[in-house]
């Protein structure tokens, strides 16, 4: 088996999820899988887990043995510091992150129907535009309309929700999550979920008190995302960190890892 396939499994959720629990013996609910990632770092982006009585909201890694983590040498890569759950074919050895914490982990070696790797395989080899365009000329004018418009309203639909629950969250305050739906959508694909975090670490009301001063915004903005950190050189990001230091304490930030 390919890793490529535990990606199809994980994305379309072709396996047996019925009490699914991690390698630790915790209940795991599948909220969503979450954005596939064809760049470099984990392989889901922005997934909702439930794993226990805790939703977590992060990024999802597979491999075929849970020992890849370490060949592939993520223990030292950043980047993989906010991976909530690790999924694996095969879990052959316990992973923690930099910290010492252990990293959730489920296998799916009993849970992967045998048949799914044959159809899987026909699938990836198939060299038509998608593998039902042989059938596509069959189905009438009217079903593809009517098809194609369910489609547009499902999509419709699937942004409300999301939308509805970024409200919810912030007790009907319409501005508050447009700030954060806008933020979200200034780092799609790949880095919608770390903009929406900033936007949440660094709510709209502290950012109203300085919407006449850039400077500030700057300040809160860039020292919120964790780039003030350390030991600067240049004058004018040493300036940003000193503004940054004091808004810190007075609104008692605290800055994304």
């Amino acid at each position: 088996m390919k890793e490529d396939l535990l990606h199809y499994v994980w994305r379309l959720q072709r396996f047996d999820s019925n009490d699914l629990k991690t390698t630790e013996g915790h209940p795991v609910q599948i909220q969503k899988t979450g954005n596939h990632n064809t760049h470099a770092g984990p392989d889901f982006t922005d997934a909702r887990v439930k794993i226990g009585e805790t939703l977590w909201a992060g990024n999802v890694e597979m491999h075929l043995k849970s020992s890849d983590w370490l060949a592939h040498q993520h223990q030292s890569d950043k980047a993989y510091e906010n991976v909530i759950l690790h999924v694996v074919l095969d879990d052959d050895e316990r992973i923690k992150r930099q910290d010492g914490t252990p990293i959730p982990c489920v296998e799916l070696k009993k849970r992967i129907p045998s048949k799914l790797s044959k159809i899987y395989q026909k699938l990836l080899h198939n060299e038509q535009w998608i593998p039902c365009q042989h059938y596509f000329y069959e189905i009438g004018e009217m079903t593809k309309v009517l098809w194609l418009d369910r489609l547009l309203v499902e999509r419709m639909e699937a942004k409300t929700i999301a939308i509805e629950t970024i409200l919810n969250e912030n007790k009907n305050n319409w501005e508050a999550a447009f700030y954060q739906i806008l933020a979200r959508n200034f780092g799609v694909k790949v880095n919608a979920a770390p903009f929406e975090q900033l936007a949440k670490s660094l709510p709209l009301v502290i950012l109203g008190k300085h919407k006449s001063n850039l400077f500030q915004i700057e300040a809160l903005l860039f020292g919120q995302s964790g780039l003030l950190e350390g030991e600067l050189h240049d004058d004018y990001p040493k300036r940003l960190q000193k503004e940054y230091q004091f808004l810190q304490k007075k609104y008692q930030l605290t800055p994304l890892q």
